[in-house]
């Protein structure tokens, strides 16, 4: 006859619940374990498995990253399911407040994701759908060689400047260079990549110039999602940049971005360590550049991207220290901690 006794279960003195001892083991409501450590379940009915992870978000297979390939499996997303509404020629937009506004990135990677389904289908709306944004982009680019976001944006506003109308980002124009770079080489068509040497010079420009380049340690080139006062040292975003220069240095052999691209992947090797929390990956740096206490952690999605684009660039530049962290960076997701 089995051992079987009621009991309570306490996790952390926040949680309470009833469980069962039984045989020298304890059960307790997963509801419970969900609460307090964040995990995330999927049932399999037909397998009668219950199924826990600290994230259900799954890791793509990106490597090998090329300029003329999917880009980072783009196929698989759906800009159509954000919050967007699309304006009468079928671009992309967002609201900010009671008006649409265009973004960017919203924007260029609703192009790279049709880009994407296009080399899977060869079907001729993707392809239309990409080109509507690349020329969209020519359409669009001011006097400066950019995109500006036209709406204010309080990035942590207890710790950095809010950024105001108008702002440019390393993370639109690099968006923005992966779109024209593959638009120039699908048509041969020179304004395409007439547009994406113009905005080279953002990222050569300091944030107080205009351009969104930022100095760590008064050495080490960055390129700012969030050209913030102080820096704010957004990773996915000055990863998405460096794929981007990477992506008209390939289309054109344009040596400026080459030097650009070059310059960043010295300063992710210099940096890359300080977003690693052990257990998880930091969305910025603003812990570390203003004092305010616990770091800004990434939520498992932007994590999982940090992933993504680290491969990438790997694939581009291997190097050992980038294959450690990606090992390391994948165990997470398993619950393994990266401590000695």
């Amino acid at each position: 006859m089995a051992d079987k006794a009621n009991i309570r279960v306490s996790i952390h003195e926040q949680w309470e619940a009833d469980g069962l001892f039984i045989d020298g083991e304890y059960y307790l409501p997963y509801q419970m374990i969900e609460q307090a450590f964040n995990t995330e379940k999927t049932f399999w009915s037909r397998e009668r498995l219950l199924d826990i992870r600290l994230t259900n978000g799954k890791i793509r297979t990106i490597a090998p990253y090329e300029t003329r390939g999917n880009y980072f499996r783009y196929d698989l997303s759906r800009v159509e399911n954000w919050a967007v509404t699309f304006d009468e020629t079928g671009i992309p937009t967002t609201s900010h407040g009671s008006k649409p506004v265009y973004n960017p990135s919203t924007i260029s990677l609703y192009g790279l994701q049709n880009y994407s389904l296009y080399l899977l289908n060869n079907a001729k709306e993707y392809r239309e759908r990409f080109l509507l944004v690349a020329n969209w982009l020519v359409d669009r680019q001011d006097e400066l060689g950019g995109w500006p976001y036209t709406f204010d944006h309080p990035f942590l506003p207890h710790r950095v400047s809010t950024l105001r109308d108008p702002w440019y980002s390393a993370i639109g124009l690099g968006m923005a260079l992966s779109v024209l770079s593959r638009a120039t080489l699908l048509t041969n068509d020179k304004r395409f990549l007439d547009a994406a040497v113009r905005v080279v010079p953002f990222f050569q420009k300091t944030v107080a110039e205009g351009g969104v380049r930022a100095q760590f340690e008064e050495t080490y080139d960055f390129y700012e999602e969030c050209p913030t006062t102080p820096s704010s040292f957004i990773l996915n975003g000055f990863m998405f940049s460096l794929i981007g220069l990477y992506d008209l240095h390939t289309a054109s052999n344009q040596e400026d971005a080459h030097h650009l691209f070059q310059s960043g992947m010295r300063t992710l090797k210099r940096m890359l360590s300080l977003y690693d929390l052990g257990n998880r990956t930091a969305y910025d740096l603003t812990h570390y550049t203003t004092a305010s206490g616990a770091p800004n952690i990434a939520k498992w999605g932007y994590h999982i991207t940090h992933i993504h684009l680290l491969e990438a660039l790997n694939s581009i530049h291997q190097d050992d220290e980038f294959e450690t962290t990606l090992h390391r960076w994948k165990g997470y997701l398993q619950g393994k901690s990266g401590g000695v």
